[in-house]
């Protein structure tokens, strides 16, 4: 046990000093509030229990009565009183201000460190458990708030225990013991009902995640049409109030453990409460103290359990509060550590301006926590300005292939080079301003058009004729000057109710030209026509030199008769690469795959 709670001061440590620094750094005058609210907080339970002993005494005893001591004491005791309640409210309203403040900041951090964390990440299930478990911490314990509170609290329960002891021990050392008695008692249930804290927050982390799936993603509209067209709803509603119930027993049972041990707390504080009265009752009419005593007294008392009470619940609070935070801290200092790790990479990819070749050498990949090989022995070369197709069946690897070269996942085995440079030895960041990619499931963002396109990027003198520029090429443009705003048009309607729904085509169009206005000199298409018409998909081929132009560029699509604007194509099956030649070249092999596939898809444009 005493391992457990040296443990929990550790971590109340670590979180303290964590978070003080975070503090200290944005808003420094934070801790002139804290240090206002200690003082106020120690302060004001002695105004009532100096001033009524006075008062009273001035009140009962004839013989003393003083009217001005009188008026002065009620004076003290409301003036005293007033200051208190005004100041502490001034030092919360204070801390309020910074602490959302604080919140607002540390919650961008975790989804700024989301957003650059490693894409395997976001699709690993132990990552997007730290991941919301670093959110749920807001939740459980409002962070620094939460932290700064339950310090508070322990500083000012300590301080007001050092003074009420002083005056408690000067009546009677027998006062103390029944309260030592309630504190033991109520520290040990107050122990036990952390633990079921910590054991609830762990046991429905999981359950969170899956109940957050069913209200955040598919309320969203990206589902609302098959959710409508499959009738989906109530099967979604059903699983999701599955999940709910899970938690809300799992939270009713914890409950009831709490109040169970509640209740035996409650009752060692009223008995403990009854013996101090019995006691200061017999000491007043044997006249050992005034009636102004037994006043002061059993305030003091009171305040001595309670503060006792505080500081136990307090650093039992504080323990669960860092348990909680730990997940925070945890998180956003592995995405720090990811950070300078990728940082550290100094890697120079040479020649850029004479172009880029890329080379799979010995490159095998199977996805964590699994044991089946994905893609087996790769071993290509793209070479600079090429233009390559790559095709296969669904599940052949081809995905996956761009995955790895787009660095979202590092290879299992073997290496991938950028002229001559292997990937993982370059600062992710800087080898991503090679790739300008369009992915099969491309997204474009409730933002304007010309922001979804240049994204923050500001590379251009004149951002808008660049885009106007490169529209044209895509054959968009006619649209997008045909709107009132033009590239200033806002899509969708979450932000703006005069957003605009872009079609399929050409919400795909605009993901083609967000990546021609990259101007990286590896361009990644996969997929890019699929919503487009046959017309349309014709002219973008067309154009396809003007688009990429001599660039290196990398192209899936199903449809193989775009095949033919490439300068070659390496054909997939079962995770390795089968064929590998130009259209014309695989096209005399009447027994290959690629031949039979084209021909598949020919006979159908034909029939």
């Amino acid at each position: 046990m005493l391992n457990k709670f040296f443990g929990g001061i550790k971590d109340i440590w670590f979180c303290t000093k964590y978070f003080a620094k975070f503090a200290w750094k944005h808003l420094p005058i934070y801790y002139l509030y804290i240090l206002m609210s200690v003082i106020i907080s120690t302060a004001g339970p002695f105004v009532s229990i100096i001033g009524s002993k006075y008062l009273i005494n001035e009140i009962v005893y004839k013989q003393n009565r003083n009217m001005n001591m009188i008026i002065f004491w009620v004076a003290f005791i409301c003036i005293g009183t007033y200051i208190h309640v005004v100041g502490n409210k001034f030092a919360n309203e204070k801390q309020n201000y910074c602490n959302d403040r604080f919140d607002r900041m540390l919650h961008m951090e975790i989804s700024s460190n989301t957003m650059k964390m490693k894409f395997e990440y976001t699709e690993n299930s132990e990552m997007l458990d730290s991941i919301n478990k670093a959110g749920r911490a807001f939740e459980q314990t409002n962070l620094i708030q939460g932290l700064t509170d339950g310090i508070v609290g322990l500083l000012s329960n300590i301080l007001v225990l050092a003074g009420v002891i002083y005056i408690v021990v000067k009546c009677s050392v027998w006062l103390i013991i029944p309260v030592l008695l309630s504190f033991v008692v109520n520290t040990y249930i107050t122990m036990k009902t952390t633990k079921i804290k910590e054991q609830y927050f762990s046991e429905a982390m999981e359950m969170d995640r899956v109940v957050d799936y069913y209200i955040d993603e598919l309320t969203t509209g990206e589902y609302a049409k098959d959710i409508r067209i499959y009738h989906s709803d109530d099967m979604i509603i059903d699983n999701q109030k599955k999940q709910s119930n899970g938690i809300y027993n799992l939270s009713k049972k914890s409950e009831m453990k709490i109040w169970n041990k509640d209740k035996a707390a409650v009752t060692t504080t009223e008995v403990c409460d009854i013996v101090v009265y019995i006691i200061l009752g017999i000491n007043t009419l044997t006249e050992k103290i005034t009636v102004g005593d037994f006043s002061s007294l059993v305030q003091a008392i009171l305040k001595f359990t309670e503060a006792l009470n505080g500081i136990s619940r307090g650093l039992l609070e504080l323990k669960y509060t860092a348990s909680v935070l730990k997940y925070y801290i945890d998180y956003i200092e592995q995405a720090e550590i990811d950070r300078k790790y990728e940082e550290s990479k100094n890697a120079v990819v040479p020649n850029i301006n004479n172009g880029v070749s890329i080379e799979f050498k010995n490159v095998s990949f199977k996805y964590p926590n699994t044991d089946v090989y994905i893609l087996k022995n790769i071993n290509t070369i793209i070479h600079s300005g090429e233009h390559l197709s790559i095709v296969g069946k669904n599940g052949a690897g081809k995905t996956t292939f761009i995955k790895l070269l787009c660095r979202l996942y590092e290879v299992t085995e073997g290496e991938i080079l950028v002229n001559g440079v292997n990937i993982n030895h370059i600062e992710y960041s800087k080898y991503l301003d090679l790739l300008s990619v369009v992915f099969q499931d491309y997204k474009l963002m409730a933002f304007s058009i010309k922001d979804n396109i240049d994204m923050g990027q500001n590379k251009y003198p004149d951002v808008e004729n660049k885009i106007n520029e490169l529209c044209e090429i895509v054959e968009i443009d006619s649209w997008i000057n045909s709107l009132k705003d033009k590239q200033n048009t806002n899509l969708y309607k979450m932000f703006d109710e005069s957003g605009i729904e872009p079609s399929g085509g050409q919400a795909q169009k605009l993901a083609i030209v967000r990546a021609l206005y990259k101007d990286s000199p590896i361009v990644v298409l996969d997929e890019p026509t699929a919503a487009l018409d046959p017309i349309a998909e014709f002219e973008v081929y067309n154009n396809f030199d003007k688009l990429v132009g001599g660039k290196t560029a990398v192209y899936i699509s199903h449809r193989l008769s775009s095949c033919r604007f490439c300068d070659r194509i390496i054909v997939f099956d079962g995770g390795t690469i089968i064929e590998d030649g130009s259209h014309d070249k695989l096209m005399e092999n009447q027994k290959g795959f690629y031949y039979n596939m084209y021909n598949t898809q020919a006979k159908h444009y034909q029939n």
